[in-house]
């Protein structure tokens, strides 16, 4: 019911098969003219997503290649529908360009897209979309150079207009940022090295404060265990090196701060936290030291900020030498902590390349997240000129098949942060010998 009258559902027969064609399943779905119905709990939400919609998918990605120009390239996908994603381009002439791209829906009252509406008004459907001047867009900035990394493209400080929200915190973005602003002529084995680059912005702008916080609080009071968590901190440059061995107690200081910090989250029923605040939210509250955020409610005082670090420093540091022995003994080592995991589509660990130690972290420009399962895999560089020029690598290799030699070539390479040059040959005889690994003819309805 819609606006006080009756609306009929569409309603849509899902058949799912097996690889034989069998059917495995049937199920009925259910369409608002809003989109899908989800049933759960006590209510049931109809769900509108772009890509759902009609206009479907946008022919801009087919017009794209037609471009010949910054400029042709941005009023091309000026039709690109969904999903929404980031654009980055650059031409011969020197033009670079960046825009968030797709369609941007306008909703009824603050426009804000995190609540569920009263789907029984009109007045609560989507109003339009984001005309294209309104997109987050940058074209020749006077920095000479641009960056995408999953960063909030709209500064909040600056526009209040909903625009998503959760947002992964900024430390891969800052991180290019100062490595472009270093160097104003990069190069592509630079390039290259960026990739797996070690250092990291959380690291710098947490690490002098949990120093700080240790000294504060050891002026005051003795304390063995906060002291040396405080010299051995003291002793990383921060950098996450396969070979260091004093990111773990920074990461485990981190989580420390995370679980003490947001103590007020924690639901008395279960104990799992109902939310945790992004990083970038924990990193702004570093500059309000007396926010009653810091403070632990289990006990009668009133922490501060310096008093919740230097408690997560000398946590860290206890429950680091319970999990990998003392700091000497090499059990600190990066490479013997975090790993990263190149399975098989479906999961043999026969076929998988398991337990690789690589370079870099947690919001490194090279991720870790330490289970294993998630992080940057293709790598590319590319030089425009009068002739393109381009290195790339992907974990794995050429081929699908195990018994192949160019089944897990590249993983070493991968992992040592190589690239290999890509070959853009024009004709078969631009291709050596070399290059050549073997032939396919494909000859049409044969066997």
């Amino acid at each position: 019911m819609v606006d006080g009258e009756w609306r009929n559902l569409e309603r849509r027969l899902e058949t799912y098969l097996d690889q034989a064609g069998e059917v495995l399943a049937i199920d009925t779905t259910y369409f608002t003219h809003r989109g899908p119905l989800i049933f759960g709990g006590d209510r049931v939400v109809s769900m509108r997503w772009t890509v759902l919609d009609e206009s479907g998918a946008s022919p801009g990605f087919i017009e794209v290649d037609r471009a010949g120009s910054v400029d042709e390239l941005l009023k091309t996908m000026e039709t690109f529908f969904a999903p929404a994603q980031n654009m980055i381009v650059a031409d011969r002439a020197g033009d670079i360009a960046i825009r968030s791209i797709g369609h941007f829906p306008i909703r009824p009252g603050d426009g804000d897209g995190r609540l569920i509406r009263n789907g029984s008004s009109s007045k609560n459907d989507w109003q339009g979309y984001w005309p294209v001047n309104s997109y987050p867009y940058a074209k020749n900035p006077a920095q000479g150079f641009l960056a995408s990394a999953n960063q909030q493209p709209l500064d909040p400080l600056v526009t209040d207009e909903y625009f998503g929200v959760n947002w992964p915190s900024p430390w891969r973005a800052m991180r290019i940022n100062r490595l472009l602003r270093a160097d104003s002529q990069v190069t592509p084995e630079a390039m290259r090295r960026f990739h797996t680059d070690p250092g990291n912005e959380k690291a710098n702008l947490f690490v002098p404060m949990f120093l700080d916080a240790a000294r504060h609080v050891l002026a005051d009071t003795s304390d063995g265990d906060l002291s040396e968590a405080a010299r051995l901190l003291g002793e990383w440059n921060r950098e996450y090196t396969k070979e260091n061995e004093r990111a773990v107690l920074f990461e485990l200081a981190m989580a420390e701060l995370t679980q003490r910090t947001w103590d007020e989250l924690q639901p008395s029923l279960n104990g799992n936290r109902v939310a945790t605040p992004a990083q970038a939210i924990l990193a702004e509250l570093l500059s309000f030291p007396d926010n009653i955020w810091w403070d632990n409610r289990s006990t009668d005082s009133i922490e501060t900020r310096d008093d919740i670090m230097a408690a997560s420093l000398k946590s860290a540091f206890r429950e680091a030498i319970d999990r990998y022995g003392d700091a000497g003994a090499g059990g600190w080592r990066w490479d013997t902590i975090r790993h990263t995991n190149i399975r098989h589509l479906l999961g043999f660990p026969s076929l998988s390349a398991l337990n690789l130690p690589v370079q870099g972290g947690p919001g490194n420009l090279n991720p870790s997240s330490g289970r294993g399962s998630h992080g940057a895999s293709w790598r590319m560089v590319v030089e425009l000129g009068p002739e393109v020029r381009a290195w790339a690598i992907y974990p794995g290799g050429q081929s699908g098949n195990p018994a192949s030699a160019w089944y897990d070539n590249n993983i070493e390479r991968w992992v040592d942060g190589e690239l290999d040059e890509v070959l853009f040959p024009k004709t078969p005889e631009d291709l050596l010998d070399s290059d050549i690994a073997g032939e396919l003819t494909l000859k049409p309805g044969g066997n």
